[in-house]
């Protein structure tokens, strides 16, 4: 019966898998107790921090209580107002998680303390009611408000009512408008003082009989300004002023005291520090009952859960052993077994290393080591036509790389001679590019100046329009003096005329008023010439105006034009300069190719010798025929003439020079000499490596030249 080390392992291993699944299994089951054991012990402690929260929120809602009672501002109070809501709400929420993980224990516990919450928070919303009043502080700023400005106008009033009491003549009905009017003044102060008294009452008792004194003093103040109104009456002074200013303060004090009265603040406080203060004690009693019985729990849930891993470690150790010991025992055998086999394979590979090729084992064991056995002996059989056949290859090889070294001697030579060609045609690229560029600043230089003189010319159009009003200008002048002549002579014709009345004493004078007549006549007729000639200049300059005005529009185009001149020689020295880069690039492209082929000859040279030396290797082996490698003599004879033909140096191509201009070609050779090829540097003889038959398959039509 065959019995493979397939079987052999399966078996041992179905043994081994047999105990490790009752292990696995006996741990899972474990594992899944122990991770109920954690749930139930996460749950707890999820709800113990949920406690803890709760009772967190609880103590912040009364911190705000009373945040609220210590305040004064609306604004302020309303925003802990708000706070505390929040803090309710998620109180509740905590509340509402924390009963729905609770047990039925859990939950007795949890449901006198949430009664209590509730009446907690209905005690908090009526303190929030009349906290909101806020009556003292809304008291005591109607008074500081509106209060003192009225007590100010009374006391402005009652001033000048003394003051028209002091101008009345001196009699009885004075002095007792006098007293009068200071009892006033003393029951009004008394009744605003009262009126502080409610605003600072600090108990329902003390707000109480202070409005009864506010209401005492308010009709004490009454009589006396009735009192007053009497005694300012027959005195003549007015009483009205006196009486509405007094029935303000009246009006504002009962006022006050109507809010005060309310007593939000102390009926808040006493919510606070009552009812409210009892209720919050139990409270944080329950809930802190509750965590208790929660942490109780945990400590449970945690001993139970220790007690179950104990077992399980014991279990899990007595499986583990048994287990290790099929396993020893199983492994021994089968390694017993496959040892013997595997000498003998072993005897065979070591003649195999020592290049026996000759030598074969018989098996005898029906398993696979057996089967290693026989594959071994078909290596050697293989391998021994393989040496045979490589034999052979390694005669390939050597002429094979003598046939291509004699290819990139060829091509080293073809690549030279283009280099040098490339080095001429890049020689007359500079030299175009050289002109180009200096016909692009000759234009550059053009449009600059043609840009200049286009500004000159609108400048010119510019000094000549002035030019034109400066001479309008004068033209008016002129006209001016000509009226200023023409007066002057009428002034001087009148003069004569009186001169001539006035007989011999004027004679002196008809003689002064005839030569400022022959004056005001040569000014005239100068004013006259001076006109004519203002209007031919005047004529001549908007000539030379419009004449500018013609030839700026033509200068302008005529820059233009330099301009897209000067981009297209830009352009073309732009493509000048990337068609040289490209044909230096190329000149380094070819001259690397003359150089890889020089590379390659020395390679293939190199490779013969490898594969003489390969031979020499492969003969390590002994296959006991010594005619192996007579069957490849015919083709590498055949290769080796090849090889002969093709390593005949070819004739230098002449080269073309004949549209080169004598210049170019001087600079090309100043500036671009042809880079002689250099041979490949000479490499030492290989002392090991492989030869491979270099000989065309149907696979190398797949392979083509990359650039």
């Amino acid at each position: 019966m065959r019995m493979t080390i397939k079987a052999k392992l399966a078996a041992s291993s179905g043994l081994l898998i047999l105990l490790s699944l009752g292990a696995g299994g006996l741990a899972y089951t474990q594992l899944s107790e122990m991770g109920q054991a954690e749930i139930a012990l996460v749950a707890q402690g999820r709800q113990a921090i949920r406690a803890g929260e709760l009772q967190e929120q609880i103590q912040a809602q009364t911190r705000s209580e009373r945040n609220i009672l210590l305040l004064t501002a609306d604004k302020d109070r309303e925003s802990h107002i708000e706070s505390l809501l929040a803090r309710r709400t998620e109180a509740q929420r905590l509340y509402r998680e924390v009963f729905e993980g609770a047990s039925e224990r859990g939950r007795a516990l949890l449901v006198p303390a949430e009664a209590g919450y509730r009446r907690l928070n209905q005690l908090q919303d009526e303190m929030i009611r009349f906290a909101r009043l806020n009556s003292a502080n809304h008291a005591a700023g109607l008074w500081k408000g509106d209060g003192l400005a009225a007590v100010s106008a009374f006391n402005a009033a009652l001033d000048a009512a003394g003051a028209g009491i002091a101008k009345a003549d001196p009699s009885p009905e004075r002095e007792r408008a006098g007293l009068d009017l200071q009892t006033l003044r003393y029951r009004t102060a008394r009744l605003a003082r009262v009126s502080l008294e409610v605003v600072g009452a600090t108990t329902l008792a003390e707000i109480e009989a202070a409005r009864r004194a506010v209401a005492t003093e308010s009709e004490t103040t009454g009589a006396a300004l009735r009192d007053v109104v009497a005694a300012l009456v027959p005195l003549g002074i007015p009483s009205a002023e006196v009486r509405a200013k007094a029935e303000q303060i009246t009006g504002l004090v009962g006022r006050v005291a109507e809010i005060a009265a309310a007593a939000g603040d102390i009926r808040a406080r006493a919510i606070t520090v009552g009812d409210g203060l009892t209720v919050g004690r139990e409270v944080m009693a329950g809930f802190r009952q509750y965590a208790q019985f929660t942490g109780t729990r945990m400590d449970e849930v945690s001993a139970a859960a220790l007690k179950g891993a104990e077992s399980a470690k014991t279990l899990m150790l007595a499986v583990v052993a048994a287990s290790v010991l099929v396993g020893l025992a199983s492994s021994l055998l089968i390694a017993f077994s496959i040892g013997r086999s595997l000498a003998r394979a072993s005897d065979l590979a070591d003649s195999l290393a020592a290049g026996d090729l000759t030598r074969e084992v018989v098996p005898r064991s029906d398993d696979e080591i057996g089967d290693l056995v026989r594959a071994l002996n078909g290596t050697v059989a293989r391998l021994r036509t393989v040496v045979s056949e490589a034999l052979g290859a390694a005669g390939n090889v050597s002429a094979g790389s003598q046939e291509l070294s004699a290819s990139a001697e060829q091509l080293s030579q073809g690549s030279t001679e283009q280099a040098s060609s490339t080095e001429e045609a890049s020689a007359s690229m500079e030299e175009m590019a050289a002109n180009v560029r200096q016909n692009a600043q000759n234009a550059s230089q053009t449009e600059t100046i043609a840009r200049q003189s286009a500004r000159d010319a609108e400048a010119s159009g510019a000094a000549v329009g002035r030019a034109v009003e400066a001479m309008q200008t004068i033209a008016q002048k002129i006209t001016i003096v000509q009226e200023i002549a023409r007066q002057t002579d009428l002034l001087a014709l009148n003069a004569a005329v009186e001169a001539a009345r006035a007989g011999e004493h004027g004679r002196g004078f008809a003689v002064v008023a005839s030569e400022v007549r022959k004056l005001a006549e040569r000014s005239q007729t100068a004013a006259a010439e001076i006109g004519t000639l203002s209007a031919d200049s005047v004529r001549v300059a908007r000539e030379a105006g419009e004449m500018l005005g013609r030839l700026v529009p033509d200068i302008k185009r005529t820059a233009g034009l330099v301009e897209e001149i000067t981009a297209a020689c830009r352009e073309q020295d732009v493509g000048s300069a990337q068609i040289n880069q490209a044909i230096q690039q190329l000149d380094k492209v070819t001259q690397q190719n003359a150089s890889a082929s020089e590379q390659v000859s020395a390679t293939s040279e190199e490779l013969a010798a490898q594969a003489e030396q390969l031979q020499a290797t492969i003969a390590y082996f002994r296959i006991g025929e010594a005619e192996a490698g007579a069957q490849t003599d015919a083709a590498v004879g055949q290769l080796r003439r090849a090889a002969s033909r093709m390593a005949a140096p070819a004739k230098p191509k002449a080269k073309v020079a004949a549209n080169v201009p004598a210049n170019v070609s001087a600079k090309t050779a100043a500036k671009s000499p042809v880079k002689a090829s250099r041979p490949a540097p000479p490499r030492p003889a290989a002392s090991g490596g492989f030869a491979f038959d270099m000989g065309e398959d149907e696979d190398d039509a797949a392979f083509k030249r990359s650039a």
